[in-house]
């Protein structure tokens, strides 16, 4: 199975569960957050950012108060979606290679939703390493991807969550886009980084049910 990182937004929000009252909790991603592509052509890089990212975490509630002394257990679920147009390259044409190689106008989001994971053992509570399995639908097509994400809590509360993954487009049935009129041709495979965080006051807004 190959890998992706679209999951990771889930694992910045591990931390809600050591203050969950409630049988779920959503928790916004920090402003700060960051997710973005790196790619290569015939003439040089490229990079692609995505400016918006929407995740939507489930928790168990019975379970949150081992976060803070274990492996997390209390994840349940995890749904992420990454508008296409949200998704900017620098180059207003390249821009509109990108969205037409996505088919935004067809299937507007990039969405993974995770089935499992299995927290890595040997690893300090504060910082520990998750392997998950679930599904990435890009432009229409399901495949089951595996990744890993590293999320550590800092001191003021905030739990940051970092990684770096390869994927192949063609693995999605995208044919890798081209701009200046084809002169410029990208590579099938392209790597997906991601630094991720939410705040204290985020988590503690989420568990405690308030807006």
């Amino acid at each position: 199975m190959r890998k992706t990182t679209f999951a990771g937004v889930a694992f910045i929000t591990l931390a809600a569960a050591a203050a969950g009252a409630q049988e779920s909790a959503r928790v916004a991603v920090s402003p700060d957050s960051k997710l973005w592509i790196e790619g290569t052509s015939n003439l040089h890089g490229w990079s692609c950012k995505a400016t918006t990212l929407d995740a939507a975490v489930e928790i168990d509630a019975a379970a949150a108060a081992q976060v803070t002394v274990a492996p997390p257990k209390a994840l349940k679920k995890v749904q992420v979606k990454v508008p296409v147009k949200s998704i900017k390259c620098g180059h207003g044409g390249m821009d509109d290679n990108v969205y037409k190689a996505l088919k935004a106008d067809d299937t507007p989001d990039i969405s993974y939703i995770m089935a499992t994971f299995e927290a890595a053992p040997g690893e300090a509570k504060d910082s520990f390493t998750l392997h998950t399995i679930g599904t990435l639908t890009i432009a229409g097509k399901e495949n089951k991807v595996s990744m890993d994400v590293v999320a550590t809590r800092l001191a003021d509360g905030t739990v940051k969550a970092t990684g770096v993954v390869p994927i192949k487009m063609t693995d999605f049935g995208i044919k890798p886009p081209t701009a200046i009129f084809g002169r410029l041709k990208t590579g099938d495979e392209v790597k997906v980084n991601f630094e991720l965080s939410v705040g204290a006051r985020a988590i503690a807004a989420a568990t405690n049910g308030q807006p």
